[in-house]
């Protein structure tokens, strides 16, 4: 029996036979000189039209599955980058594997080099395409196939592989590679597969047909367990469907606590295929639409397709609660693929609001489509992201004004009366709160950028992951001034970044006077247990305990020493 440490990127507890999946050694490619380029390019046509072939004919059943598709495609047209493996075969006489091999190293050292981490998710998905086509220049068939119920056990997969497999058998899946962020945690994620990444050398460490017992929600994997460890593991399963249930139950209760105090709970999502998700979790309305995620594979999206979604969305979800479109949040770790100019730091250089007010034909198409959805239901909202200060504010404002006064002239229906705001995701805009206040509706903090401006930590970084500490002091003291300075003026204050879908941060957010929180739909439900079990002025007491603190270390120990104490289960 052994057990293995990983990266939970879904939630469940799973026990069952393996089935293991090893991909060919693709590596260390021959480097062989050839004497026939034709035939050479020829195989890498053939190849390449393969491959091209089958990514078109994969049918995507999510919107994250149809946008991994489409950055697959993108590669895999790249005129530069299939024109320097031509150049390698044609004029370096290297064969069609080498080629391509060469190719993606020129791209990949070049991303390396930037040290981001978006780039790094690049170099990922390049190395994906890579392999596609060196597997089929050699040949080989990468399908993935689990032909009865079992815990998929691999080196890595690539997002097309988990795409193309038939799922219906994946108990679960444990990955020697891969991080939260990369594109297969978000497919299983989507797709509500118990899942751990980075687990070293499981793939090495087991066979078809070995017992496995997987925490998803822990990030532990246990091979060959004992019977005891098994009968532990069965029991835990058995816990966390019965919770689910009963958290399912609750799903139509209000989120209020003990003495009285209501908490609006809603979810973040990123395409219409969240509606369901949204109504199944019972929230009260949509507190963050990422918009950029349904462009990412072609900002030039007809403002038709645009407007066909948001007021799909508007429609089905409008009666519950507000419906907040955030406009493009591309750049930094979501870059289109016309933003790339090598920026040395992209996450703090031309982005959001920036690149949009670059891009205006992008944006004022984005905008006619969110004012196109506000005639749908009046719970449409529109937030501006990365809004550093008021002059950037009231630039953006005059621009939708601009918008819509063209709206106006060519008779295209909206509401005048449309909520705007913004969100507060800089440190600059959290101290300049008392001036944006006056200037929209509502805002909205974005907690995983404030934090990483705030201490000056990039979140994606490994080797300072260390250092991002939700709760340092510097941190909460902006939370509860921008929160101040919301409640004074009477506009209503949300957070939509990840601080709000971790129940162990509810009681804080409560007590520092937060009374709306956006978050996936499967945090709501637990989100909701939590609120309905604590008191408000019980919060508001731990609040003012924790802003006195010295240190991130201490405000830890003291919200966990309240959750243990305030907490029934």
């Amino acid at each position: 029996m052994e057990e293995m440490k990983g990266i939970g990127v879904f939630p469940g507890v799973v026990t069952g036979k393996t089935a293991v999946f090893r991909h060919a050694i693709l590596g260390n490619v021959d480097h062989i000189l050839t004497d026939t380029p034709e035939t050479e390019l020829e195989s890498f046509r053939n190849a390449h039209r393969s491959v091209l072939e089958e990514i078109k004919n994969i049918n995507g059943s999510t919107k994250e599955e149809r946008d991994m598709l489409a950055v697959y495609e993108s590669m895999l047209t790249d005129p530069d980058f299939l024109s320097l493996i031509k150049e390698n075969i044609a004029e370096r006489r290297y064969n069609a594997s080498w080629a391509v091999e060469a190719a993606t190293e020129k791209y990949t050292s070049a991303l390396a080099a930037l040290g981001d981490a978006y780039f790094a998710e690049r170099i990922n998905d390049i190395r994906d395409a890579e392999g596609l086509l060196l597997s089929s220049i050699a040949g080989i068939s990468s399908e993935v196939v689990v032909p009865e119920p079992a815990v998929l056990v691999a080196d890595y997969l690539t997002p097309s592989e988990l795409i193309q497999m038939d799922r219906s058998n994946v108990l679960g899946i444990l990955l020697d590679t891969g991080g939260p962020t990369s594109h297969v945690a978000i497919l299983c994620h989507s797709d509500e597969i118990p899942a751990i990444l980075g687990l070293g050398d499981i793939s090495s460490k087991t066979e078809d047909g070995d017992t496995v017992a997987m925490d998803a929600r822990e990030g532990i994997a246990i091979l060959s367990p004992d019977e005891k460890t098994l009968r532990s593991f069965r029991a835990r399963k058995g816990i966390a469907t019965r919770t689910e249930k009963e958290l399912r139950k609750e799903a139509d209760l209000p989120a209020v606590t003990l003495d009285g105090k209501q908490i609006h709970l809603m979810c973040n999502i990123e395409g219409v295929d969240g509606i369901d998700s949204v109504i199944n979790a019972g929230a009260e309305g949509v507190g963050l639409f990422r918009t950029e995620f349904m462009v990412l594979g072609n900002l030039n999206d007809s403002e038709e397709k645009k407007a066909a979604a948001y007021e799909e969305v508007a429609r089905r979800i409008g009666d519950r609660g507000p419906v907040t479109f955030r406009t493009y949040d591309l750049g930094g770790d979501k870059m289109a693929d016309c933003m790339y100019e090598g920026e040395e730091n992209p996450v703090l250089g031309w982005r959001a609001v920036r690149f949009c007010m670059e891009r205006k034909d992008i944006f004022r198409s984005q905008l006619i489509s969110i004012l196109r959805a506000s005639a749908v239901s009046p719970s449409v909202r529109l937030m501006f992201p990365m809004i550093s200060g008021s002059e950037e504010l009231l630039e953006v404002l005059g621009f939708l004004e601009e918008v819509k006064s063209e709206c106006r002239e060519k008779g295209i229906a909206f509401d005048e009366n449309m909520k705007i705001g913004t969100m507060i995701e800089t440190p600059s805009a959290a101290i300049t709160a008392d001036v944006l206040v006056n200037h929209v509706d509502f805002m909205s903090i974005g907690t995983n950028d404030l934090i990483q401006y705030t201490i000056a930590v990039d979140r994606g970084n490994e080797k300072i992951a260390h250092l991002y500490r939700p709760l340092h002091p510097a941190v909460l003291r902006l939370l509860k001034y921008v929160s101040d300075v919301a409640g004074k003026a009477g506009v209503p204050l949300s957070i939509c970044g990840e601080m709000a879908g971790h129940v162990e941060y509810i009681p804080l957010l409560v007590g520092l006077g937060f009374d709306e929180l956006s978050m996936t739909a499967h945090s709501v439900l637990e989100a909701r247990k939590r609120i309905r079990e604590l008191r408000a002025d019980s919060c508001r007491d731990l609040a003012d305990r924790i802003l006195s603190l010295p240190d991130a270390t201490k405000v830890e120990e003291a919200l966990r020493e309240f959750n243990e104490a305030d907490n029934p289960q």
